[in-house]
């Protein structure tokens, strides 16, 4: 069955997923892996150009969770040629962490108009005001193709507009992040064509079928934080592929071995590049057999806008109030101790800066000693919506989301040629998914700090 599967993915049969899937024009990611040398080299020789020696990512999703794994991934091996951070927090607080100084910043956008990256490059871009300074990747004709084109800026590069963002990280979304890191772009490529795909399909498999027979926790162990960007990037190609029509496979991380929930769990290796290379690109196999075997189009992300339309109509003024159960931060371990029950997760999600991350893992750790038969997830936001955020609003409806918002984001920071600031943005992010999910059957908890 395995194999037989692996066949037609390779020979690119989108009748795996029915007749009403958008396969077709999003599954160009199978052949990726094979660029020509001529590709990479030239690509090489591009990156030894750039003479900035720091180099920030503004992306969302699929466009920053691969380039995040890429500057862990050089920095665990002591490779990299050039620092490589990344922004995918519109808390204004992130923002003015960031040096500008001897850095290059990529703009990243497959639509071209994500109203987070389109806000970075305006606000970046307005305290530099030097294009040669910035790098654009998009697909041709976007709007930000365009406005890039028309501002000179040092480097545009189109994606393949049959690669879906989550399926993108051997496109120029992460090959360029990766090849300015310090990464040997072509060994990667090599790497990635010797996975064991027959492998990752039986691996995709089982999780589709388990997810159909209420089995629908997976575990990912990944221990400490220099390895937690690789189950970051395989939350992502796994929730938002599969958390639709009410199903799909819900990426968690360990909790207590007697805590009467049933997963499967599974190791990733994050110790070489070839081992990585090997993941990165089975894995794009092993949730195109989850869809197959849960009888979704693992390739759309229906639920995805939801929250991004509540969020645009509420800056744009429209009032929504939602009525949301409201906690305070030292009693969240006793209400989660209080609110478990079988069959049922909780997913924490913080609109907080950057530099949070390491204080929210280890709250969900606190968290997860105590909700027994109730595994415990968390995430920062609004990366999340661009994550797990498909799952919160399309997949099982046995979610209960806690949001962590501030009730002081600080002093405002304007986002230039917006009638609007990042306070304001993140504020209606967080009412945005909070509606979206209620709508959707989820209940939604919010603590103020």
């Amino acid at each position: 069955m395995a194999l037989d599967l692996v066949t037609r993915i390779l020979e690119h049969d989108s009748t795996i997923w029915g007749t009403k899937s958008v396969a077709p024009n999003r599954i160009g990611w199978i052949d990726l892996v094979n660029r020509t040398s001529e590709y990479v080299s030239e690509l090489i020789k591009w990156a030894e150009s750039i003479d900035q020696s720091h180099i920030v990512v503004l992306g969302m999703g699929g466009s920053s969770l691969g380039p995040r794994l890429f500057a862990d991934l050089t920095s665990n091996l002591k490779i990299a040629t050039r620092k490589l951070s990344v922004v995918d927090s519109t808390d204004p607080r992130s923002l003015e962490e960031i040096s500008i100084t001897d850095t290059a910043f990529i703009v990243s956008s497959k639509s071209g108009t994500t109203v987070e990256s389109d806000s970075y490059f305006k606000f970046f871009y307005n305290r530099i005001k030097d294009p040669k300074r910035f790098i654009v990747i998009t697909d041709e004709g976007t709007v930000l193709d365009q406005e890039a084109r028309e501002l000179g800026v040092a480097r545009v590069f189109n994606t393949p507009e049959n690669v879906g963002g989550r399926f993108s990280v051997f496109t120029e979304f992460g090959l360029v992040p990766a090849v300015l890191a310090g990464i040997d772009v072509e060994q990667l490529l090599t790497n990635a064509k010797a996975s064991n795909l027959d492998h990752y399909v039986n691996f995709g498999l089982s999780l589709g079928e388990a997810a159909s027979d209420e089995n629908r926790f997976a575990q990912f162990p990944y221990g400490d934080r220099s390895r937690r960007s690789i189950a970051m990037w395989t939350e992502q190609i796994l929730a938002e592929s599969t958390g639709k029509e009410k199903k799909g496979i819900i990426p968690i991380t360990p909790t207590l071995e007697d805590s009467g929930y049933r997963s499967t769990i599974t190791e990733i290796d994050f110790s070489d590049l070839s081992s990585v290379a090997k993941h990165l690109y089975g894995m794009q196999f092993a949730t195109a057999a989850a869809g197959y075997a849960l009888g979704i189009d693992p390739f759309n992300e229906p639920d995805v806008g939801v929250s991004k339309e509540i969020t645009r109509r509420v800056l744009a003024g429209e009032k929504f109030d939602p009525t949301l159960n409201r906690l305070e931060l030292d009693e969240l371990e006793g209400y989660i101790a209080d609110k478990r029950d079988e069959g049922k997760y909780f997913s924490i999600s913080a609109y907080q800066p950057l530099s949070f991350e390491d204080e929210l893992y280890l709250l969900r750790d606190r968290l997860a000693e105590v909700s027994g038969p109730s595994p415990v997830a968390a995430g920062l936001a609004p990366r999340h919506l661009h994550s797990t955020g498909q799952l919160h609003k399309g997949g099982p409806a046995n979610l209960e989301l806690i949001q962590i918002v501030s009730s002081n984001y600080g002093p405002k920071v304007e986002i230039p040629g917006r009638n609007s600031d990042f306070g304001s943005l993140i504020r209606a992010q967080a009412d945005g998914d909070a509606i979206a999910c209620q709508d959707r059957g989820q209940k939604v908890s919010r603590i103020y700090v």
